[in-house]
């Protein structure tokens, strides 16, 4: 057994070894396609984008709040930014479990049950995602020119099946099947469709806002046109949600870079398509730690 959970770490360590591989050796083939001369810093956009990217991370934590409250859980604001920042640092561990482990974790502190945490961490991660795969595919839509081989009948299947996936009975069915799996007990979900679509507007809300920030991070370096806000977003969105479905990778780490510079190549050179992969996880990175430094001033 323990033989096989070092082999599992290993091949695990190994993917993401590759992946970075891979990038950097697209990275060191095509450096000379970028004209540095197209190259600045620009100070005041990058404050921008760091608003807008805080603006990401207080929506995000509205929509859980307001998950908490229609299944009748009351939690002040700061605290479950607090509760959130905190458990974030359980991403960037071995495994997905650590940063929901984390936050059912601070819920239990409060005396919110389990079975409430639980559910709540369920329909933010479901909501999150099928969020994140409609916005890149409606950006893809409105995106002409946009370099990437998807059929329309396709893109129908996925708009209808993640709409039929959120739907309760459809998303309890599937969380408990897992939850079985973990030997964990079933839940209930007792929110209506429509109830689960309105706090689904607050993680559209939250890509669109992260959208913008991640513009003028673009254009605080380099230069991007406002009209591919749309499908800047839905790039971001998509990369990061299958960085999440990656269980071998913490924080999606190396998964998203790949996806998010294969997307990029669409505008830029695939070497500054890398670079600015690898710039926006070390901004978001940033951004993170500063909120876990502000969250040490909240109490639970």
């Amino acid at each position: 057994m323990h033989i096989k959970k070092v082999t599992k770490s290993i091949a695990k360590i190994c993917a993401i070894l590759s992946i970075f591989y891979f990038l950097g050796k697209n990275l060191y083939r095509n450096w000379g396609q970028i004209d540095f001369k197209q190259l600045h810093f620009n100070v005041p956009l990058l404050i921008i984008s760091v608003f807008f990217l805080f603006g990401f991370f207080l929506i995000f934590t509205f929509g859980w709040k307001s998950i908490l409250k229609r299944i009748g859980v009351s939690l002040p604001f700061f605290k479950g930014l607090k509760i959130i920042f905190y458990s974030q640092l359980g991403k960037y561990l071995p495994g997905k479990i650590w940063k929901w482990a984390g936050r059912i974790y601070f819920c239990q502190q409060l005396g919110i049950p389990t079975s409430k945490a639980l559910l709540s961490v369920v329909l933010e991660l479901a909501l999150a995602t099928i969020s994140g795969i409609l916005i890149f595919l409606i950006a893809f839509l409105i995106s002409p020119g946009f370099k990437i081989n998807i059929h329309p009948f396709f893109l129908i299947i996925v708009v209808i099946m993640s709409f039929m996936i959120i739907h309760p009975k459809v998303l309890t069915r599937i969380t408990n099947f897992f939850l079985r799996l973990v030997k964990e007990k079933p839940i209930k979900i007792e929110l209506n469709f429509f109830q689960i679509c309105s706090i689904m507007t607050y993680y559209f809300m939250s890509w669109f806002c992260f959208g913008i920030a991640f513009y003028f991070l673009i254009n605080s370096v380099t230069f991007i046109a406002p009209s591919k806000i749309p499908i800047i977003t839905g790039s971001f969105a998509i990369s990061s949600t299958i960085g999440v479905m990656a269980l071998f990778a913490p924080a999606g780490l190396g998964v998203r870079e790949g996806i998010l510079s294969l997307l990029l190549s669409n505008f830029f050179p695939l070497s500054l398509a890398i670079l600015l992969s690898f710039l926006c996880r070390i901004w978001i990175s940033i951004g993170e730690l500063v909120m876990v430094g502000v969250s040490t001033r909240i109490k639970l």
